[in-house]
């Protein structure tokens, strides 16, 4: 098969015609993945726990101060935000206080949870969606001519969709990176005493304990089979960087990196999954969601 990187890679694709039902379907499914996130217990939880101390990109007295409005105002309007967001009600006006109500809603989360799952996946399309053109499919702002008059520039819908499968392929080959970098740091990870620990500590809070309960192996021994789980999800995740280069095999990288989420739900890590599953839908081409032409 061959590929030309020339019309193929991801500032090629940006030029391209896309879908508007493409891009809407994207808001709605963020919009309730961020109601959903946002309506969390843990958040409540956090105010009241010592948590992990985590640095953010705000100083400390800054956190104090989201902190302190948090639980429930802040959490309110994200909630409330959402929801216009997710039936494209004054989206373009709602979008830039969103994004801002989000940022610092799961800073705060980030701050008390090392667990940067929300705040990773979504606040950079958040950003995108300020500038594009979401709500001229599936919106309400559509249905009572809200939307912009103006004609759409042929790549109005595409662009903001490729962005999106950027930030997609840089958060996976950015995290493998960082498993092998430091070299020594690589060397542990890939002689599989990470991936060990995780399902060896998290046994008993997983889907598997739950559903067989008991281990199909002694998980204190059998060290090549972490250690091929550890090359295996380095291998996924760098495979990752081929998006910015060519779209020919986003059905497979949906594929691993759904497969790799599935296993690590199964072993007692979850939230990871439906986050990179919104986010494949941009991976996805625009014929698929595309009747007519758009």
């Amino acid at each position: 098969m061959k590929i030309d990187i020339s019309t193929t890679n991801i500032l090629a694709r940006m030029q391209q015609q896309g879908s508007a039902n493409q891009l809407a379907i994207f808001r709605i499914l963020l919009g309730i993945q961020i109601l959903y996130a946002s309506s969390s217990m843990l958040l409540d939880l956090l105010l009241v726990v010592k948590g992990t101390s985590i640095p953010t990109i705000f100083p400390d007295f800054f956190n104090a101060f989201v902190a302190s409005i948090d639980v429930p105002y802040l959490q309110i309007v994200t909630i409330a935000l959402s929801v216009f967001l997710i039936f494209g009600l004054f989206t373009r006006y709602i979008l830039p206080l969103l994004f801002v109500s989000f940022l610092l809603l799961f800073s705060f989360w980030y701050s008390r949870f090392d667990a940067p799952v929300q705040w990773l996946y979504i606040w950079f399309p958040l950003l995108i969606l300020c500038f594009s053109r979401s709500e001229d499919c599936y919106s309400l702002d559509n249905l009572i001519g809200l939307s912009r008059k103006s004609l759409p520039s042929k790549n109005a819908y595409r662009w903001p969709i490729e962005v999106v499968s950027g930030w997609f392929a840089y958060i996976y080959f950015a995290a493998g990176l960082a498993k092998i970098l430091p070299i020594v740091k690589g060397i542990n990870w890939l002689d599989g005493g990470t991936s060990q620990q995780i399902i060896y500590d998290r046994f008993l809070d997983s889907v598997l304990y739950f559903i067989f309960r008991q281990p199909f192996f002694d998980y204190a021994t059998n060290s090549w089979i972490f250690a091929s789980l550890s090359i295996g999800s380095l291998i996924i995740e760098l495979l990752c960087v081929l998006i910015f280069f060519t779209n020919r095999f986003n059905y497979l990288i949906i594929f691993l990196v759904m497969s790799m989420h599935f296993f690590l739900f199964l072993t007692g890590v979850p939230a990871f999954m439906q986050t990179a599953l919104i986010l494949s839908i941009c991976l996805l081409p625009p014929q698929l969601f595309t009747r007519t032409k758009t």
